[in-house]
């Protein structure tokens, strides 16, 4: 990945314009809410992928970067609100590139140089939008429901597609395996009619063959020794001498003729008649029952949007979801109807021989109507069809089951069949009036309706047969794909439970030294029990505190991108994600950031002074690599406590000969400065629980540790005889004392001039040198080469050193053969 080097922002979200130098080492933009951090984490997001994660998800409508990237003034100047990142790129040795990208343009970015090696280094930036890590980002990682957890650690991981492609063969499965049963049924009515034309009771290749070669031998045809997918039972028949077109074969529509009857009195029949009545009660007693038809209701709804989810969108309310979302929901409501399920199943069972009494008459009527206009004159047919239409009525309402009163009406007059001897006489005596076919005729009839219907046999079996494969495969396969995927799964996950266990114990190594952690995935979930103190594995929200939980979502963050991009990890955003971590943990997780992970290049946000202290001190931000902001305001953006900043705006104040607000600029500007000098210094301050310190509880601490380390450092210096450390020393100290006179400061108790309490009351005149013998102060405790701020070494137990950033002072504070 890269390291940032610099920032440029320019008209972008609530700042106008602000330049900051990385340098690519650890930043921190520290400040109170609403100064503008999240500005610079905006700024960089965007200039990287183009797109701006606060302005998206939940809870976002009507939001965009197109309409809110831009500055507020600059909405409608799309083309002027732009930010540019200059970095390093430590995979190409260090190369040095510049990505620029403006809202008017936000997907066409301009880089520099753009020759592949660059251009692959920002793309693979761009397929890691998750190097911005927010506290609302890094919680749901700890405190997520199992299956919401899988989905953003799989995101996280680029796992994504894995739950997005589970869902599509769990989908598919389903679809192969409802196709079976009419595939199934299809088989079976051709098996009937063909065992009907063949005059046989049994399917069987030495049935058929047994059947057809008689046939043939009468035609002169040679015997078939096999009966293979491809064989016909009318080989050899001459067109010529074939059957005439249209003719009803006599002895197989008699055939057919009977089965019909068959099935018709089937349903004027006992058995027939106990079983509707049987079923008709029970459904009429499930009816009795408002939860219960309420729950079928309520499941046949359910089932159908699972069955008409097209994978993006519910089928019911046009609701956006995920595969993986949307199945667990229904199948959490499904889990909830078992009982009513469990009711419907008995009753399906009982309605299936109704079904295939009801089908198997229908199949019968199909195969008489479609011989009724083969004969001349034409069978009025109207009672036939008319019946049929019935029972495919009775046949679908008993089959959707619902709504129960008008599957018990069809129950009730199920064995009811209207008067159709008219009919069934007339095709008696139209099949009885076609001529007696001699042998040779009747063999030929015979051939051909069995080619035909062997035919529709064979059709009808490879369909099924390949009906069932299809739902094997998409069976065999959805389950291997769980396994394999859940296999895997675990490797990472177990690699990834390592890692997070081990930094989560480094920052709580003095009360968890022994803790342990649980990643536990399975199809469309991800566990996540951690250890309480040896008292067992719960859930991290069960006991731990909201500071362990930050903690813990810090820590599986940084192990998730470590098993992600391993030595490629060499940049992160981390947006007050740590905020809740109680101070007595704060040195260690900047130890865990310094130890762990140092190569990584990481940018805080913060509004707490005490953390970038925190950070400050333990190395983790050197020198000013730090962006202190004090306020904002729509017109200027976001103003450091950075002494240009400072005096340029107190020239400001001046110019248009405000005091007042000078006064009070000035004022906050030495609470700051002198909050830093006591901190870097290591003044002595008189402790305040509520941390408010005044301006004069720190002021007069930080001047005098200053002329006190000074002191020392040139007692040192004689004790090593470093006359030209001595002299040095000794012109930094006329100049420190020569500033702290010019402002009185000594005298602030008596002088109102230099009284900050009253300098709202001065006038421009007076003010003015105010203004600039406090400037001339502040910088005397600094570098004039580096501009950074004095600070003593080491952060804690004996004072050693003072020095700058730069190292142009590096003062020894200990004395020879002390």
């Amino acid at each position: 990945m890269i390291r940032i080097d610099k920032i440029n922002i320019k008209e972008f979200r609530g700042i106008r314009e602000l330049t900051l130098d990385l340098t690519g080492q650890n930043f921190a933009a520290c400040g109170p809410n609403g100064t503008g951090k999240s500005g610079i984490v905006d700024a960089i997001e965007f200039a990287l992928t183009g797109n701006i994660s606060r302005l998206a998800g939940a809870g976002t409508g009507g939001l965009s970067v197109k309409a809110h990237g831009p500055h507020v003034d600059s909405r409608n100047k799309p083309e002027v609100a732009s930010v540019t990142i200059d970095v390093t790129i430590p995979s190409l040795g260090n190369k040095k590139a510049q990505i620029r990208r403006t809202v008017k343009s936000a997907s066409a970015p301009e880089i520099m140089p753009a020759d592949k090696g660059v251009i692959a280094a920002f793309e693979s930036v761009n397929l890691h939008p998750e190097f911005v890590l927010s506290r609302r980002e890094l919680i749901r990682y700890v405190l997520s429901e199992p299956g919401q957890r899988s989905k953003e650690v799989q995101s996280l991981l680029r796992l994504d597609d894995i739950e997005k492609l589970r869902g599509v063969l769990q989908k598919i499965a389903n679809a192969c395996g409802k196709d079976l049963p009419a595939l199934a049924r299809a088989e079976k009515d051709a098996i009937t009619n063909l065992l009907v034309a063949l005059d046989t009771a049994q399917l069987s290749k030495k049935s058929v063959l047994d059947a057809v070669n008689p046939r043939r031998e009468l035609l002169g045809l040679p015997p078939l020794t096999d009966l293979d997918a491809n064989t016909s039972v009318k080989d050899g028949l001459s067109t010529t001498t074939a059957s005439t077109p249209g003719r009803v074969p006599k002895v197989q529509a008699a055939a057919d003729l009977a089965i019909l009857r068959e099935a018709i009195q089937a349903l004027k029949g006992d058995a027939f008649k106990q079983a509707c009545s049987t079923a008709e009660a029970n459904a009429a007693e499930l009816g009795k029952d408002a939860k219960s038809l309420d729950g079928l209701s309520r499941e046949a709804l359910l089932k159908s949007a699972l069955e008409l989810y097209d994978g993006a969108v519910c089928p019911v309310c046009d609701t956006l979801f995920e595969p993986d979302a949307f199945t667990n929901h229904l199948a959490g409501k499904l889990a909830h109807l078992d009982d009513v399920s469990k009711r419907r199943a008995k009753l399906e069972a009982e309605l299936k021989p109704i079904l295939d009494a009801l089908h198997a008459a229908g199949t019968a009527l199909n195969t008489m109507i479609e011989y009724t206009g083969l004969f001349s004159p034409k069978i009025d047919t109207t009672a036939l069809t008319e019946f049929r239409t019935v029972l495919r009525g009775r046949y679908q309402q008993v089959q959707r089951l619902l709504p129960l009163d008008d599957t018990c009406a069809i129950l009730s007059a199920a064995h009811g069949v209207p008067d159709m001897e008219p009919s069934l006489a007339a095709l008696a005596a139209a099949i009885a009036a076609i001529p007696e076919p001699n042998k040779q005729d009747a063999a030929r009839d015979f051939l051909v309706l069995a080619q035909e219907r062997l035919e529709n046999y064979r059709t009808a079996r490879l369909k099924f047969a390949a009906g069932k494969v299809r739902a094997d495969h998409a069976t065999r396969i959805f389950a291997s794909y769980g396994t394999v995927t859940t296999t895997a799964l675990e490797n990472i996950y177990k690699d990834v439970e390592s890692d997070f266990a081990c930094y989560y114990r480094k920052i709580n190594e003095d009360d968890e030294k022994s803790f342990t952690a649980k990643l536990m995935p399975s199809i469309g979930k991800l566990g996540f029990d951690v250890d309480f103190y040896g008292r067992g594995h719960f859930p991290p929200g069960a006991y731990h505190s909201e500071g362990h939980q930050d903690g813990m979502g810090l820590c599986l963050y940084l192990a998730l991108m470590n098993h992600l991009l391993g030595p490629n990890f060499t940049f992160a955003v981390l947006d007050d994600v740590l905020m809740s971590v109680d101070a007595g943990h704060r040195r260690q997780v900047c130890t865990l950031l310094k130890e762990m992970f140092p190569n990584t290049q990481f940018i805080f946000t913060t509004h707490d002074e005490i953390w970038l202290r925190h950070m400050k001190s333990e190395g983790l931000i050197k020198g000013r690599n730090f962006a202190h902001f004090r306020t904002w305001t729509v017109d200027l953006g976001p103003t450091e406590w950075d002494d240009r900043d400072v005096w340029a705006e107190l020239e400001g104040y001046l110019a248009k000969n405000d005091v007042r607000a000078a006064a009070a600029l000035l004022r906050h500007y030495l609470e700051h400065f002198a909050k830093e000098a006591c901190d870097r210094l290591r003044a002595n301050v008189e402790f305040r629980g509520d941390a408010q310190f005044m301006l004069g509880d720190l002021l007069p601490n930080a001047t005098s540790t200053l002329g006190d380390l000074l002191r020392r450092a040139k007692v040192a210096a004689n004790s090593w005889n470093q006359k030209d450390v001595v002299e040095r020393i000794g012109t930094i100290e006329v100049a420190f004392v020569e500033a702290k006179t010019k402002t009185g400061y000594e005298n602030w108790q008596i002088n109102t001039a230099v009284h900050f309490n009253e300098w709202a009351d001065l006038k421009k005149e007076d003010f003015t040198p105010v203004v600039s013998a406090f400037q001339t102060f502040t910088r005397a405790f600094g570098c004039g080469t580096c501009n950074e701020m004095y600070f003593v070494v080491p952060a804690r137990g004996k004072k050693e050193g003072l020095r700058c950033g730069c190292g142009a002072l590096n003062l020894n504070l200990l004395q020879k053969g002390g």
